[in-house]
Protein backbone atom coordinates (compact mmCIF):
# COMPACT_ATOMS: atom_id res chain seq x y z
CA UNK A 1 0.00 0.00 0.00
CA UNK A 2 1.37 3.41 -0.98
CA UNK A 3 1.71 6.49 0.69
CA UNK A 4 2.60 10.17 0.11
CA UNK A 5 2.99 9.43 -3.26
CA UNK A 6 4.37 12.90 -4.76
CA UNK A 7 4.02 13.10 -8.58
CA UNK A 8 6.07 15.28 -10.48
CA UNK A 9 3.37 17.21 -12.46
CA UNK A 10 -0.58 17.23 -12.68
CA UNK A 11 -2.65 19.00 -14.15
CA UNK A 12 -6.24 19.38 -12.33
CA UNK A 13 -9.12 20.53 -14.32
CA UNK A 14 -12.00 22.85 -13.40
CA UNK A 15 -9.57 23.44 -10.56
CA UNK A 16 -10.17 27.70 -9.54
CA UNK A 17 -13.07 26.60 -6.83
CA UNK A 18 -14.37 23.33 -5.21
CA UNK A 19 -12.36 19.86 -5.15
CA UNK A 20 -9.86 20.61 -7.94
CA UNK A 21 -8.43 23.98 -6.22
CA UNK A 22 -8.99 21.94 -3.16
CA UNK A 23 -6.59 19.22 -5.06
CA UNK A 24 -4.31 21.82 -6.51
CA UNK A 25 -3.58 23.27 -2.74
CA UNK A 26 -2.62 19.86 -1.05
CA UNK A 27 -0.87 18.92 -4.15
CA UNK A 28 1.60 22.12 -4.39
CA UNK A 29 1.80 21.34 -0.55
CA UNK A 30 3.08 18.20 -1.31
CA UNK A 31 6.13 19.43 -4.02
CA UNK A 32 4.21 18.59 -6.90
CA UNK A 33 3.93 21.27 -9.66
CA UNK A 34 0.40 21.60 -11.34
CA UNK A 35 -0.98 22.98 -14.03
CA UNK A 36 -4.47 23.76 -13.73
CA UNK A 37 -7.28 25.26 -16.35
CA UNK A 38 -10.72 27.64 -15.77
CA UNK A 39 -12.41 30.07 -18.05
CA UNK A 40 -12.35 32.63 -15.33
CA UNK A 41 -8.56 34.58 -15.42
CA UNK A 42 -9.07 36.61 -12.04
CA UNK A 43 -9.97 33.00 -10.61
CA UNK A 44 -6.74 31.67 -12.00
CA UNK A 45 -5.09 34.85 -11.07
CA UNK A 46 -6.31 33.78 -7.18
CA UNK A 47 -4.78 30.43 -7.39
CA UNK A 48 -1.82 31.88 -8.87
CA UNK A 49 -1.22 34.48 -6.19
CA UNK A 50 -1.92 32.08 -3.54
CA UNK A 51 0.57 28.96 -4.42
CA UNK A 52 3.21 30.83 -6.19
CA UNK A 53 5.63 29.31 -8.98
CA UNK A 54 4.54 26.00 -8.42
CA UNK A 55 1.29 26.13 -10.06
CA UNK A 56 1.11 26.88 -13.63
CA UNK A 57 -2.44 28.57 -14.80
CA UNK A 58 -4.27 27.91 -18.79
CA UNK A 59 -7.21 29.58 -19.44
CA UNK A 60 -9.76 27.24 -21.02
CA UNK A 61 -13.07 26.40 -22.04
CA UNK A 62 -12.87 22.62 -21.83
CA UNK A 63 -16.30 21.69 -23.35
CA UNK A 64 -14.74 22.83 -26.30
CA UNK A 65 -12.24 19.45 -27.14
CA UNK A 66 -10.23 20.98 -29.05
CA UNK A 67 -8.85 23.39 -26.53
CA UNK A 68 -9.20 20.45 -24.03
CA UNK A 69 -6.58 18.33 -26.24
CA UNK A 70 -4.25 21.76 -26.39
CA UNK A 71 -4.61 22.13 -23.29
CA UNK A 72 -2.56 18.70 -22.13
CA UNK A 73 0.17 19.85 -24.51
CA UNK A 74 0.92 23.06 -23.02
CA UNK A 75 0.30 21.72 -19.32
CA UNK A 76 3.28 18.84 -20.40
CA UNK A 77 5.37 21.73 -22.00
CA UNK A 78 5.26 24.06 -19.46
CA UNK A 79 5.47 21.45 -16.57
CA UNK A 80 8.01 19.51 -18.18
CA UNK A 81 6.56 16.08 -16.79
CA UNK A 82 2.92 14.93 -16.79
CA UNK A 83 1.94 12.28 -14.32
CA UNK A 84 -1.06 12.89 -13.19
CA UNK A 85 -4.18 14.14 -14.98
CA UNK A 86 -7.32 14.57 -13.11
CA UNK A 87 -10.61 15.49 -15.40
CA UNK A 88 -12.30 17.09 -12.62
CA UNK A 89 -14.39 20.11 -14.91
CA UNK A 90 -18.44 19.90 -14.91
CA UNK A 91 -21.04 21.38 -13.88
CA UNK A 92 -24.92 20.25 -13.34
CA UNK A 93 -28.67 21.56 -14.54
CA UNK A 94 -30.88 20.68 -11.89
CA UNK A 95 -34.53 20.66 -13.86
CA UNK A 96 -36.71 18.11 -14.37
CA UNK A 97 -37.29 16.99 -17.92
CA UNK A 98 -40.67 18.92 -18.45
CA UNK A 99 -38.60 21.99 -18.81
CA UNK A 100 -35.10 21.34 -19.65
CA UNK A 101 -34.17 22.63 -23.00
CA UNK A 102 -32.23 20.20 -25.09
CA UNK A 103 -29.18 22.59 -25.72
CA UNK A 104 -28.78 22.54 -21.68
CA UNK A 105 -28.15 18.55 -22.15
CA UNK A 106 -25.92 19.26 -24.89
CA UNK A 107 -24.05 21.58 -22.90
CA UNK A 108 -23.54 19.22 -20.14
CA UNK A 109 -22.55 16.71 -21.77
CA UNK A 110 -20.24 18.07 -24.16
CA UNK A 111 -18.04 19.48 -20.70
CA UNK A 112 -18.89 16.75 -18.00
CA UNK A 113 -18.30 13.54 -20.73
CA UNK A 114 -16.49 15.25 -24.31
CA UNK A 115 -14.17 17.50 -22.23
CA UNK A 116 -13.05 14.71 -19.74
CA UNK A 117 -12.66 12.04 -22.45
CA UNK A 118 -10.47 14.45 -24.31
CA UNK A 119 -8.69 15.21 -22.03
CA UNK A 120 -7.93 11.86 -20.14
CA UNK A 121 -7.20 10.55 -24.09
CA UNK A 122 -4.69 13.51 -24.76
CA UNK A 123 -2.53 12.51 -21.93
CA UNK A 124 -1.62 8.36 -22.91
CA UNK A 125 0.61 9.32 -25.37
CA UNK A 126 2.79 11.70 -23.13
CA UNK A 127 1.95 9.16 -20.29
CA UNK A 128 2.99 5.93 -22.33
CA UNK A 129 6.39 7.74 -23.50
CA UNK A 130 7.32 7.96 -19.81
CA UNK A 131 5.95 4.50 -19.15
CA UNK A 132 3.38 5.50 -16.64
CA UNK A 133 1.21 8.16 -15.16
CA UNK A 134 -2.25 8.40 -13.42
CA UNK A 135 -5.45 9.27 -15.06
CA UNK A 136 -8.44 10.20 -12.97
CA UNK A 137 -12.25 11.09 -13.48
CA UNK A 138 -14.02 12.83 -11.31
CA UNK A 139 -17.24 10.87 -11.71
CA UNK A 140 -20.23 11.24 -9.37
CA UNK A 141 -22.53 9.01 -6.99
CA UNK A 142 -24.91 10.19 -10.00
CA UNK A 143 -23.44 7.74 -11.97
CA UNK A 144 -25.36 4.72 -10.26
CA UNK A 145 -28.47 5.39 -11.15
CA UNK A 146 -30.80 7.87 -12.93
CA UNK A 147 -31.05 10.86 -10.21
CA UNK A 148 -34.84 12.79 -10.57
CA UNK A 149 -34.11 16.29 -12.06
CA UNK A 150 -30.52 15.37 -13.17
CA UNK A 151 -30.89 13.29 -16.58
CA UNK A 152 -28.20 15.29 -18.18
CA UNK A 153 -25.97 15.23 -15.14
CA UNK A 154 -26.52 11.38 -14.21
CA UNK A 155 -26.38 10.46 -17.77
CA UNK A 156 -22.61 12.48 -18.26
CA UNK A 157 -21.07 10.62 -15.02
CA UNK A 158 -22.60 6.91 -15.95
CA UNK A 159 -20.88 7.61 -19.71
CA UNK A 160 -17.80 9.21 -17.92
CA UNK A 161 -17.17 5.91 -15.71
CA UNK A 162 -17.75 3.30 -18.04
CA UNK A 163 -15.31 5.44 -20.50
CA UNK A 164 -12.79 5.20 -17.58
CA UNK A 165 -13.17 1.16 -16.61
CA UNK A 166 -12.22 0.69 -20.73
CA UNK A 167 -9.59 2.97 -20.13
CA UNK A 168 -8.63 0.88 -17.21
CA UNK A 169 -8.89 -2.17 -18.83
CA UNK A 170 -7.22 -1.02 -21.82
CA UNK A 171 -4.05 0.39 -20.35
CA UNK A 172 -3.58 -2.51 -17.58
CA UNK A 173 -0.19 -3.46 -19.11
CA UNK A 174 1.00 -0.09 -19.89
CA UNK A 175 2.21 1.20 -16.20
CA UNK A 176 -0.59 3.84 -16.45
CA UNK A 177 -3.17 3.89 -13.45
CA UNK A 178 -7.01 4.81 -14.17
CA UNK A 179 -9.16 6.06 -11.09
CA UNK A 180 -12.98 6.05 -11.58
CA UNK A 181 -13.82 8.52 -8.35
CA UNK A 182 -17.27 9.12 -7.13
CA UNK A 183 -17.81 11.68 -5.07
CA UNK A 184 -21.48 12.50 -2.85
CA UNK A 185 -22.49 15.83 -1.88
CA UNK A 186 -19.46 18.12 -1.52
CA UNK A 187 -19.73 21.87 -0.77
CA UNK A 188 -18.42 23.68 -3.65
CA UNK A 189 -20.44 26.37 -5.64
CA UNK A 190 -22.15 23.62 -7.49
CA UNK A 191 -24.09 22.13 -4.49
CA UNK A 192 -24.60 25.42 -2.84
CA UNK A 193 -27.36 25.82 -5.39
CA UNK A 194 -29.02 23.02 -4.48
CA UNK A 195 -32.65 23.26 -2.74
CA UNK A 196 -32.63 19.93 -1.64
CA UNK A 197 -31.36 18.36 1.80
CA UNK A 198 -28.06 16.67 1.24
CA UNK A 199 -26.69 13.93 3.22
CA UNK A 200 -23.14 13.46 4.68
CA UNK A 201 -22.09 16.96 3.12
CA UNK A 202 -18.30 16.98 2.69
CA UNK A 203 -16.39 20.02 2.62
CA UNK A 204 -13.60 20.42 -0.71
CA UNK A 205 -10.88 20.29 1.66
CA UNK A 206 -11.84 16.67 2.75
CA UNK A 207 -13.04 15.49 -0.38
CA UNK A 208 -9.20 16.39 -1.65
CA UNK A 209 -7.68 14.85 0.80
CA UNK A 210 -9.78 11.22 0.82
CA UNK A 211 -9.37 11.31 -3.19
CA UNK A 212 -5.23 11.99 -2.90
CA UNK A 213 -5.56 8.54 -0.36
CA UNK A 214 -7.33 7.49 -2.71
CA UNK A 215 -4.97 7.39 -5.45
CA UNK A 216 -1.93 6.72 -3.52
CA UNK A 217 -3.95 3.09 -3.07
CA UNK A 218 -4.49 2.68 -6.39
CA UNK A 219 -8.18 2.34 -5.81
CA UNK A 220 -9.52 1.82 -9.41
CA UNK A 221 -13.43 2.51 -8.14
CA UNK A 222 -13.67 4.28 -5.33
CA UNK A 223 -17.07 6.26 -3.93
CA UNK A 224 -16.89 8.37 -1.13
CA UNK A 225 -17.96 9.28 2.09
CA UNK A 226 -18.75 6.00 2.92
CA UNK A 227 -22.26 6.46 4.13
CA UNK A 228 -22.90 7.63 0.39
CA UNK A 229 -21.20 4.21 -1.02
CA UNK A 230 -23.19 2.03 0.96
CA UNK A 231 -26.43 3.93 -0.45
CA UNK A 232 -25.18 3.60 -3.96
CA UNK A 233 -24.62 -0.28 -3.24
CA UNK A 234 -28.27 -0.34 -1.85
CA UNK A 235 -30.13 1.73 -4.76
CA UNK A 236 -28.04 -0.29 -7.48
CA UNK A 237 -29.27 -3.45 -6.27
CA UNK A 238 -33.53 -2.00 -6.35
CA UNK A 239 -35.45 -3.26 -9.16
CA UNK A 240 -36.56 -0.15 -11.36
CA UNK A 241 -40.05 -0.54 -10.38
CA UNK A 242 -38.97 0.27 -6.67
CA UNK A 243 -36.34 3.10 -7.59
CA UNK A 244 -38.96 4.51 -9.83
CA UNK A 245 -41.41 4.89 -7.07
CA UNK A 246 -38.90 5.99 -4.63
CA UNK A 247 -36.75 8.54 -6.64
CA UNK A 248 -40.11 10.18 -8.22
CA UNK A 249 -41.14 11.36 -4.57
CA UNK A 250 -38.41 14.17 -5.68
CA UNK A 251 -39.36 14.67 -8.98
CA UNK A 252 -41.06 18.29 -9.55
CA UNK A 253 -43.15 16.80 -12.46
Amino acid sequence: MKRDLIWNGALITGATTGIGAALARRLVSRGTRVAICGRRVELLDSMRRELGDALVTIKADLSDTTRAIEVVSEAKERLGSLDLVVANAGFRINKPVTSIEPWEILTVLQLNLLGACATLTAAIPHMVAEGRGHLVGISSIAAVRGFPMSAAYSASKAALSTFLESLRVDLRRSGIKVSDIRPGFIDTPMTQTNNFKMPFLMSADDAARVILRALERERRVYTFPWQMALAARFLRLLPPVVYDRFSSRRSSV
